[in-house]
């Protein structure tokens, strides 16, 4: 049995997690279950425990050190994942860190090294990226690509640009995760444009560019790839995308492999720094490769 610690409750994702591995899926699950949770909001914490039978409620992270043997980071602002995260991975526990992975490039690689140095597997950012409409749009890029086809693309998804949770980071790693999941993660540069609370992120590849559209205020999630014969478009369904977590989350722990590697888990931590410096200076910004 995997006993997995709950990081942070004030984000929907924990509680959502929480029913899938405890109320409503432990037929696909039965190996796995959260028997603790904790982080910043007592009372967020203190819903979930009862609404899904976790047995302990931690006072610090800390608490949850001997009591678990994986750890799901789910706190809304990335930049509680770090520290959060830090000595279950120092441990040699397994993890799932949500989006963003950090708030800043360099704490990203400082956790994402040590994981690789304790040999300890981790999964995460955002969930829009495993949903299937993601994933078929993924395949005909690939398929476009190998055939010289490719032409360019256009994602779109929300933004918020006004929180407590990070602010331009709070959301924008959906789409950032979005757009290189189907576009690869081998971006070179991104011109960006601020106007209001919009963002238009023009972001160059090799072989192609691709517009990124952070909306705010507008909760769609649309794909459109441009190609020689024909362009494909998809609005992409995020009903079961706390199931494709989930599931990946069971696989890492049960096989020990990762689906990403540490550099593109990270990876979107970089694209959004990018974006940000390019519409806050108004210059073209390279997109660092980070180095695990």
């Amino acid at each position: 049995m995997f006993r997995v610690g709950i990081l942070g409750s004030e984000n929907s994702h924990a509680m959502a997690f929480a029913r899938i591995f405890n109320k409503t899926h432990t037929d696909l699950y039965p190996d796995i279950r959260v028997t603790a949770i904790g982080g910043n909001f007592p009372e967020e914490s203190e819903k979930v425990c009862a609404e899904c039978g976790v047995d302990f409620l931690a006072a610090s992270p800390e608490e949850m050190l001997g009591r678990v043997d994986a750890i799901m980071v789910t706190a809304r602002d990335g930049q509680w994942h770090a520290p959060f995260a830090q000595p279950f991975i120092e441990a040699g526990l397994p993890a799932f860190i949500d989006k963003p992975f950090t708030r800043d490039p360099r704490e990203a690689v400082a956790l994402a090294r040590l994981a690789k140095d304790k040999g300890v597997p981790l999964v995460g950012g955002s969930s829009v990226k495993y949903a299937w409409d993601v994933q078929l749009m993924k395949a005909a890029v690939e398929r476009a690509r190998a055939a010289g086809e490719a032409i360019s693309g256009d994602v779109t998804a929300p933004v918020n640009m006004h929180n407590p949770y990070g602010n331009f980071y709070f959301y924008a790693s959906h789409l950032a995760e979005m757009s290189m999941t189907v576009f690869g993660y081998n971006p070179s540069s991104v011109m960006a444009y601020r106007s209001g609370d919009q963002i238009t992120a023009v972001v160059r590849y090799p072989d192609y560019d691709v517009t990124n559209r952070f909306l705010e205020g507008n909760y769609n999630y649309t794909v459109l790839f441009n190609q020689k014969s024909r362009p494909l478009f998809r609005e992409v369904d995020i009903s079961l995308i706390y199931e494709h977590e989930c599931e990946n989350f069971a696989r890492m722990l049960r096989t020990g492999k990762m689906d990403q590697s540490y550099e593109e888990l990270i990876m979107p931590v970089f694209y959004l720094d990018a974006v940000e410096r390019s519409f806050t200076s108004g210059c073209s910004c390279e997109i660092e490769k980070p180095v695990v």
